[in-house]
């Protein structure tokens, strides 16, 4: 029989054979024109056809009832099934097949699953955990947090390594994941399109659809580039602008805060490849461990048919010659701010002091309405105001001279100026 191996994360399900990915499929479902599109044909319509479109099927994968995708479609449980079986198909239609799944299904979920997996005509020999199963390829004894991202939340596994890779705990944070951190991005292109041409691709469904198509092709370029220039065409005419490096990361930063936050002391965190490759990565976790894109698979390799009931493997052996070893990392960076971003323009920091105006820009010197001075200190860049509490750090009153971290925000209460605080690295930490 022809075995494979489904990785099912909703953001981009694929599916191994062999350790080598044969066919892929992002989570998303559109009715068009009474036809169904699946995966990325349904990624290409779907801003232009919001209403007859849905992407939390895999995530609240249930039997309740569905009622905007057309007859075909009964519930959640019958998209799972349609993409299942495109998968099948595009893979050369496998008769066996082993998922690795992430800690955020629970037991009636996977029920649903194996059901829904016979209804393709598919046996499903074993069921692990995928964070397990990515650990299993890659990590050295130690506590582990293995940090992932679907496409609306975060699943935060702890895993302890000795002789096994043993789950000891997962944590799941609701309304974090890749499409919040996409959105953040499609803002600030959409508001340098505003800025600089007085045109808003988001009022126009099919403008807006490029957007998301082009933007991993745009946030690509922005990890090589400090600047790139997009354009959009609609109705005949070009609409360019520039888009920095430094905006992305600023407005990515304040939404990876919870997920750096989240990991506890005592503990290695360890990132999936899924969140490495999201922009701002490199400035909130630096110095953590990335696994491969093919960790699971290769986690899965020695992986046989479960000996009688089919049950949730949490633990598998360790690896033999792991290649990340565990060590004390503070997803916290204590310093390490290097420039400061006011709308479209980032100001490096350095030795030499540099003053917030009150009607926004900066000053080199003290002026008259100075409120915040930032000067370099022994922990990094640090925020001191120039009167006690009228700064406002992250929405609290700024009362002493504060370490800024990236991502932080400075405001002055009763005016628009914002001033966020980033850590511009190289181009491929970006």
């Amino acid at each position: 029989m022809t075995t494979c191996v489904i990785d099912l994360n909703d953001y981009e399900l694929r599916l191994a054979r062999h350790g080598e990915v044969v066919a892929s499929s992002p989570g998303q479902v559109a009715l068009v024109n009474g036809n169904l599109e699946i995966g990325a044909a349904a990624m290409a319509v779907a801003w232009t056809h919001p209403r007859t479109s849905e992407n939390r099927y895999w995530r609240d994968l249930n039997t309740a009832t569905v009622d905007h995708l057309g007859r075909r479609v009964r519930h959640h449980a019958d998209l799972a099934w349609l993409q299942l079986e495109q998968l099948k198909a595009a893979a050369g239609n496998p008769t066996e097949v082993q998922f690795a799944v992430p800690g955020s299904f629970h037991n009636d979920q996977l029920s649903l699953l194996l059901g829904v997996t016979e209804a393709c005509g598919l046996r499903t020999t074993a069921l692990v955990d995928s964070a397990v199963a990515a650990g299993a390829a890659a990590l050295g004894p130690g506590q582990w947090l293995h940090l992932d991202l679907q496409q609306h939340q975060a699943v935060l596994t702890r895993l302890e390594v000795g002789a096994e890779v043993v789950r000891t705990g997962v944590e799941v944070l609701a309304g974090f994941g890749i499409n919040r951190l996409r959105e953040a991005c499609i803002r600030v292109i959409t508001q340098a399109f505003v800025s600089d041409c007085r045109f808003d691709p988001r009022h126009h469904a099919d403008t807006e659809q490029v957007m998301q198509i082009q933007l991993g092709q745009w946030l690509a370029l922005l990890r090589q580039h400090a600047e790139i220039k997009v354009q959009i065409e609609y109705r005949g005419r070009r609409f360019e602008t520039r888009v920095q490096r430094a905006a992305v990361l600023a407005a990515t930063a304040p939404l990876l805060r919870p997920l750096r936050d989240a990991v506890p002391a005592g503990v290695t965190p360890v990132a999936s490849h899924r969140l490495a490759a999201q922009p701002g990565f490199g400035a909130s976790f630096p110095g953590v461990a990335v696994l491969g894109e093919k960790a699971v698979f290769q986690g899965m390799a020695g992986v046989g048919p479960s000996a009688g009931g089919l049950a949730l493997l949490t633990s598998l052996p360790a690896s033999a010659k792991p290649t990340v070893q565990g060590h004390t990392v503070s997803a916290r960076p204590n310093a390490g701010v290097t420039h400061l971003l006011e709308q479209h323009t980032a100001t490096p920091l350095g030795q030499a002091p540099l003053f917030l105006l009150s009607h926004g820009g900066h000053a080199r010197s003290a002026e008259p309405n100075s409120f915040c001075r930032l000067s370099l200190g022994p922990q990094g860049v640090e925020a001191s105001p120039l009167e006690a509490g009228r700064p406002r750090l992250n929405g609290q009153p700024l009362n002493a001279a504060t370490v800024l971290h990236a991502g932080d925000q400075i405001t002055l209460g009763g005016t628009p100026v914002l001033y966020t605080a980033i850590r511009v690295l190289n181009p491929d930490a970006a």
